[in-house]
């Protein structure tokens, strides 16, 4: 949950304490905040949806007392051109989708960015089928919009995801630039978390009503628009009938591309921020594109978007108290990325680890990395192009002082990554470190002391192929426990379809409801889930919970079938 930046003052909307999962707090937002909806369900984003269709059976309404619409169509192709059309006719519209999804539309995206259409597509980000099918998360839809000019939020838990949702509207409604918010797919979708949702009066007052007449934002939207335009434009009306979407030949198609830069595009960022303080003005709960954990004086600097993030706090933690001075980058804006505030962040850093849940292996760095190496690049271009600057808003950087760059992979669909494994990424960083610089978490190449004769010798035949290989992955520091003092730990094991992950859930929101516990609680289950073993783990503490990880260290295992 994020800090509150107005002192001691209590916020005007300090927020509704609940405890629900990432799907919860996006469902939360849109249904007192969207009209319309365009979705195909897909695990692990199903819920959204079929939370949103349910409010609107239900005869929930928005902002202004309207009846929630929704759409279902044939495909997620489909659903986002209706999505699309909604918009176009003044709606405040909103998606739902992961994985293929995202593939499958991903062609119109481009279209709604170049008609400056104001729908938000919410993701709960997930693994695509690359050799194998898997629903879990992964970062790979994610980072396939990334050419599309959608702005991009990722959330590091259930209250950013719920937040964004709100701010990524106000965004897309102030600039004329759709964007995308994102969660880990179950890693935040399904954990159950204790947040403050936002009041109905908030959302109202924060977002307003789409037909509200505004102040026209930009000089570029003066131009087309006038001093006052519609909050959300009706860009199909029948009285005021427009071309949208022409063929154009290569004079007018690459003017008409080059224009979107100045014109649009350039503004996101500060309109990014305005929006973010002013949702911090009305909540207490402040946010930025990017941001700095212990960083202020840090030498190493572990760097990260989504549910990581918590989890790399909490090992910072841990290793401040031991001496070594470790801080985190959130990323939380991907989109229009931020230089100017990473490169303010992470000057100074002896060294940088940037995780990433995706592979990218024919690239140069994996997508996140790419994009700090050029920020940095920025940074030192400007130092040496004193007192002019190239790059008006990036802190120069002298050359002398880049620190060094790592890459660990980890979490590809949603494969558990232990606070152990980020210390030795920590470790790797350091003077006696082995400093590889890229590297995967949380698996091994080579299984050492194998007692399995036939796999030794398979890995001998392996290494002797491919020396490196046993230097591909790194070994945890060991298992630590870094959960809140006097928590109490929970894993229950059975078998899909017992009931226990509802049996889970309910103890989870009964410590909430009835002892005022702050909770974190998840499944894991595979693809097969009825019949098949699940897990259920649950921490219940007095304070905020951080780390989102399999539990190793528990007070409480129930294990309703005797033979799991």
């Amino acid at each position: 949950m994020s800090k509150q930046n107005q002192g001691d003052k209590t916020p005007k909307y300090p927020g509704i304490l609940e405890a629900t999962d990432g799907t919860g707090a996006v469902v939360h937002s849109e249904t007192h905040g969207s009209e319309a909806a365009g979705a195909y369900p897909i695990t692990p984003s199903t819920q959204m949806g079929e939370g949103w269709a349910v409010a609107s059976a239900a005869g929930m309404t928005n902002v202004k007392g309207r009846r929630l619409l929704f759409f279902e169509p044939e495909g997620e192709h489909a659903a986002a051109a209706v999505t699309a059309g909604m918009s176009m006719t003044g709606l405040r519209s909103t998606n739902f989708s992961s994985g293929q999804g995202i593939a499958y539309m991903h062609e119109s995206l481009y279209a709604a960015t170049g008609k400056r259409l104001t729908y938000v597509l919410n993701v709960a980000a997930r693994a695509m089928t690359k050799h194998a099918l898997n629903v879990h998360a992964g970062h790979d839809d994610y980072h396939a919009v990334d050419d599309t000019g959608f702005f991009q939020l990722f959330a590091k838990d259930v209250q950013e995801a719920g937040d964004f949702t709100l701010i990524a509207h106000r965004v897309a409604e102030l600039s004329l630039n759709p964007g995308l918010n994102a969660q880990d797919g179950f890693l935040t979708s399904h954990v159950i978390e204790t947040v403050r949702l936002a009041e109905p009066e908030l959302i109202k007052e924060y977002l307003g009503d789409p037909a509200d007449i505004i102040d026209t934002p930009t000089p570029a939207q003066r131009l087309t628009f006038g001093a006052k335009r519609r909050r959300i434009p009706e860009l199909f009306n029948v009285d005021y009938p427009a071309l949208l979407g022409p063929v154009q030949n290569q004079d007018s198609y690459a003017q008409g591309v080059a224009a979107q830069r100045p014109f649009y595009f350039d503004h996101i960022a500060d309109i990014l921020d305005q929006a973010m303080r002013e949702f911090a003005d009305l909540t207490g709960r402040a946010y930025a594109r990017s941001v700095g954990y212990l960083t202020d004086d840090a030498d190493y600097v572990l760097a990260g978007q989504g549910s990581v993030v918590p989890n790399m706090e909490v090992v910072a933690d841990h290793l401040r108290k031991q001496g070594l001075k470790v801080g985190v980058l959130n990323v939380s804006v991907f989109r229009p990325f931020p230089a100017d505030l990473i490169t303010r962040i992470l000057s100074g850093a002896k060294a940088v680890t940037v995780f990433e849940r995706v592979d990218q292996p024919l690239a140069v760095d994996g997508p996140l990395l790419r994009e700090i190496r050029a920020a940095l690049t920025q940074g030192m271009e400007n130092w040496k192009a004193r007192p002019a600057l190239p790059y008006a808003k990036v802190t120069p950087l002298d050359p002398a002082t880049m620190p060094d760059f790592y890459s660990a992979g980890f979490g590809f669909g949603s494969r558990d990554l232990q606070p152990g494994d980020i210390v030795a990424a920590v470790n790797n960083m350091l003077p006696a470190g082995r400093r590889r610089r890229q590297y995967y978490l949380g698996i091994d190449f080579i299984r050492k002391g194998t007692r399995l004769p036939k796999l030794q010798i398979w890995q001998e035949q392996l290494v002797d192929a491919y020396p490196h290989l046993a230097d591909l992955a790194l070994e945890s520091a060991g298992e630590l426990n870094l959960l809140p003092e006097g928590a109490t730990a929970l894993r229950i094991h059975s078998v899909g379809g017992w009931g226990a992950i509802t049996m889970g859930k309910n103890i989870a929101m009964t410590a909430f409801e009835l002892f005022g516990m702050d909770v974190k609680a998840n499944p894991k289950y595979g693809s097969e889930k009825k019949g098949q073993p699940t897990t259920f783990y649950a921490v219940l503490a007095h304070e905020p919970i951080k780390l989102n990880a399999e539990l190793k260290h528990v007070n409480v295992v129930l294990a309703p079938d005797g033979n799991v």
